[in-house]
């Protein structure tokens, strides 16, 4: 404690007791241990450096009553209007010993005008005594009354809010688990949707494979005219083989795009969802600080009552000393006119009696005792007058009090229509996760049916290449000893072309030129069957070429890229697919 006097002042009047609330005050200390004291300063006040905290003994009258004092701690940030938590220590040295007396701490500006109180306490070892403590509670009237039950009434709303904002926690974890579901089953269908492009392209090799029958049985099939009859009708059923294909073909691609559509949906409904997520964390954040501020303000509330309580007390113990007061003012009051009567009876005899000096003496006493009579009731006067007004600023701050009650009430009612609306979100959010469900049900349900088609197609490709095989071994033609299909179609299918279908030579009842497979002689000589061959693709004919050649030869036109239309005879299969997935980068 500084050795220095604080600011004090004699004049009560200006004092205002709401500027500093004092938080955590106990109701009584132990003896030989130091006493910390926490208070907070509203923003009406403007904290300066001669401000200070004093230890005061209940029922002082000025701020030189203090008992001890420590200069108050300025605040970090002056600039900022904002309330400031500070606290002193007072150490064992200064404070007072177990006495029985009551204290209160009371924070005193640079005028020395009070600008709180605390609520009584006292040094004592024990626990204080019942009657002491029944004598507080006596003075409590209806209205504290009524404050403590409406507090209780906080405290249970702020317990059932807070249980609401830990279900609500509950079901946004529960609406999280579903998204993340969600958000693998949305995975997974794209998976299926990327074997099914991949088992289109194993149908689209298959149909190249098909055309490459064809090309085969048309050079095969070009010999007799029986051979080309067969031929035509065999290439008419393939065609219609290939219609029929193409048309499931086309089908499963609208399928795909469909997929791909209701997938993009899908995601778009579940960064709905996050959105929406997103919002009520943000709601439950902010509802979670409002209850914070609604406790704080709750504490502050019943440190207020308190003190408020307990200037009501101070206040009707003061009212009753000043009634005794007065009336002992109204007696002393008669007696001043009893003495005014005698000494009008004794000025009557002194006019007669000037010499007698006793009686004048007497009239002398009479008249200082008038005196002191008259500044007697004049001062009673005035403390009636003060006592006067510090009942009605009780009054007011009573009223002040209520006025803050209603305004928590109005912010209850705007925390429990925000947690409405929240429930309402919530509801929605489940509506759309219930709509979401619905969805990728339905998408595994079509991709359950497109999978049967897709095996449906597989099997008639199959069937229809054994036959194609079965027809191709019954022809007596030099390309019947050429390789498998398989050999010459590619090692991993290639989803971007298609090869050209071979145009189907118009019915004639007789060929128009020789078979170049069968053998023709003419002028220039006769040319032996198997020695010219052509080739199916390209209708380039090649004399003297070996089976094998021709092989290579057709498997080059496979290596034509559909993009830039550069020709790979060179290159290796899988060099070939690398230079067309490059295209899609």
């Amino acid at each position: 404690m500084d050795a220095e006097h604080p600011p004090t002042s004699n004049t009560m009047d200006s004092s205002s007791f709401s500027q500093v609330v004092f938080n955590n005050v106990e109701k009584s200390y132990f003896p030989g241990q130091s006493v910390k004291c926490a208070y907070t300063i509203m923003a009406v006040l403007k904290p300066n450096i001669k401000d200070w905290v004093g230890i005061f003994k209940v029922g002082w009258s000025t701020t030189r009553d203090y008992y001890t004092f420590l200069w108050a701690p300025l605040p970090s940030d002056l600039e900022k209007e904002e309330q400031a938590e500070q606290e002193v220590v007072f150490e064992v040295y200064y404070l007072p010993k177990e006495d029985g007396e009551f204290y209160q701490f009371c924070y005193v500006d640079s005028r020395g005008l009070v600008r709180g109180a605390s609520t009584p306490f006292r040094f004592q070892g024990g626990h204080e005594s019942s009657l002491e403590a029944d004598l507080l509670v006596v003075t409590t009237q209806e209205q504290v009354d009524e404050i403590e039950k409406e507090a209780e009434e906080l405290r249970r709303e702020n317990r059932q809010q807070g249980e609401t904002i830990v279900l609500l926690k509950r079901e946004l974890e529960d609406r999280l688990l579903e998204l993340r579901k969600t958000r693998e089953s949305v995975e997974k269908l794209g998976s299926e949707v990327s074997k099914l492009q991949v088992e289109g392209e194993e149908e689209r090799q298959g149909r190249e494979a098909v055309f490459a029958q064809l090309g085969k049985l048309e050079t095969t099939l070009a010999g007799t005219e029986e051979q080309s009859l067969e031929s035509f009708r065999e290439k008419e059923e393939l065609q219609q083989t290939l219609t029929a294909l193409r048309d499931r073909q086309d089908k499963v691609v609208a399928k795909a795009r469909q997929l791909r559509a209701e997938n993009e949906e899908l995601k778009k409904r579940s960064s709905q969802a996050e959105e929406e997520i997103d919002t009520l964390r943000e709601s439950l954040t902010e509802l979670q600080r409002g209850k914070t501020q609604a406790e704080s303000e709750l504490k502050k509330l019943q440190d207020w009552s308190q003190l408020l309580q307990f200037d009501l007390g101070n206040a009707q113990r003061e009212n009753v000393k000043l009634a005794g007061e007065l009336r002992n003012a109204r007696g002393a009051a008669e007696s001043v006119q009893v003495l005014r009567s005698e000494n009008q009876e004794l000025r009557r005899a002194l006019e007669g009696k000037k010499e007698n000096t006793e009686i004048q003496a007497q009239c002398r006493e009479l008249e200082l005792k008038l005196q002191e009579a008259r500044a007697l009731a004049s001062s009673e006067t005035q403390r009636a007058g003060r006592t006067l007004q510090e009942v009605t600023s009780v009054r007011h701050a009573h009223e002040r009090e209520g006025a803050e009650r209603q305004e928590r009430e109005a912010q209850l009612q705007y925390w429990k229509h925000e947690f409405e609306i929240m429930k309402d979100r919530l509801e929605k959010t489940e509506m759309l996760l219930t709509e979401s469900r619905r969805g990728l049900e339905e998408e595994a349900v079509r991709c359950g049916i497109q999978q049967l088609e897709i095996e449906e197609l597989r099997q008639a490709n199959k069937m229809e290449m054994q036959r194609l095989r079965r027809a191709g071994q019954t022809q007596h033609s030099p390309l019947s000893s050429l390789p498998d299909t398989p050999a010459v179609q590619l090692q991993h299918p290639n989803p971007y072309s298609l090869p050209p279908v071979p145009s189907i030579p118009p019915h004639t009842p007789s060929l128009l030129y020789p078979n170049p497979f069968i053998g023709t002689t003419g002028q220039s000589g006769s040319v032996t069957q198997g020695s010219v061959k052509d080739c199916p693709v390209c209708r380039v004919q090649f004399p003297g070429i070996t089976d094998e050649e021709l092989a290579q030869h057709m498997e080059s036109h496979e290596r034509i890229c559909p993009f830039c239309g550069d020709l790979f005879e060179y290159f290796t299969q899988e060099e070939f697919e690398s230079h067309v997935y490059a295209h899609d980068y």
